[in-house]
């Protein structure tokens, strides 16, 4: 993902008065990386808002990110759940789950569950009109079924499943040995699962859930995601053993018209 790196890296300077680094790009190793818009989420008085009533490039930057996740390569086989996770919080993870749970569902027609993985600071019971009578940390710990933890959201067919009340360290749950027994239940009622994680600076939680999904979304913000905090959280995330699809940069400022983007 060196492409993000470097244009972090060159936004960072022009705010701290530097210069652009020169030179050409060097090709990504196994990784694309999607440049969005401005995304419907709006934080306001610390709770989340999120409209999933999206603008038609917004909603076509969540379908280019549906594309390179479903589509089988010689490289990869079809995923079946992805992490989505940031550096640090307040970067635009849970919407970026959100949304893109939801643009999967509609497109595919497919059941797809979100998982509240961040037990630290959840936040989907401010998107969706949810019940946190139960969720992940339940579930894993034996001490309710699936179809108890489950709820319905009013966008069709995602279902979302909260963090729950958990009675040990979050990272234990993650560790624990009926995980894979559980994703293997998930695999059986959904076609997709998305984990809303939380941030890999700043716990060990991303860390220890990456390995277990087939790979995962790293979202930067921009105008406040710094390089070094990026490049940390790769390095982690792939040290132990997550996958890394490739990242999303989020609410991004444009004042070129696409076509003249495209050429630069």
């Amino acid at each position: 993902m060196s492409k993000i790196y470097e244009a972090l890296q060159r936004a960072q300077e022009e705010r701290e008065g530097g210069a652009a680094p020169g030179g050409g790009d060097p090709p990504p190793r196994r990784a694309w990386w999607r440049r969005a818009p401005k995304t419907g989420g709006v934080r306001t008085n610390g709770s989340l808002r999120i409209d999933f009533d999206l603008a038609p490039d917004i909603e076509e930057a969540y379908q280019r990110l549906g594309t390179h996740v479903l589509l089988p390569s010689h490289e990869q086989p079809v995923l079946r759940d992805l992490m989505v996770v940031a550096s640090l919080h307040g970067e635009g993870t849970t919407t970026t789950a959100a949304l893109f749970a939801s643009t999967l569902a509609k497109r595919k027609k497919l059941d797809v569950l979100l998982i509240e993985a961040n037990f630290r600071t959840p936040a989907l019971e401010q998107v969706f009109p949810i019940r946190r009578n139960g969720g992940f940390a339940e579930l894993v710990e034996g001490r309710q079924g699936l179809e108890a933890v489950v709820q319905a959201t009013p966008q069709p067919q995602l279902f979302v499943i909260t963090s729950g009340h958990y009675e040990s360290a979050p990272s234990a749950i993650l560790e624990s040995s009926r995980f894979p027994e559980v994703m293997e239940k998930l695999h059986e009622r959904f076609q997709f699962v998305v984990f809303d994680s939380a941030p890999a600076n700043v716990y060990t939680d991303a860390l220890i859930l990456g390995p277990h999904t087939d790979g995962a979304v790293f979202v930067v913000e921009a105008d406040r995601t710094r390089i070094d905090e990026a490049q940390r959280a790769k390095r982690q995330l792939e040290r132990a053993g997550t996958k890394m699809l490739g990242a999303l940069f989020n609410r991004r400022k444009s004042y070129l018209p696409a076509f003249l983007e495209e050429m630069i």
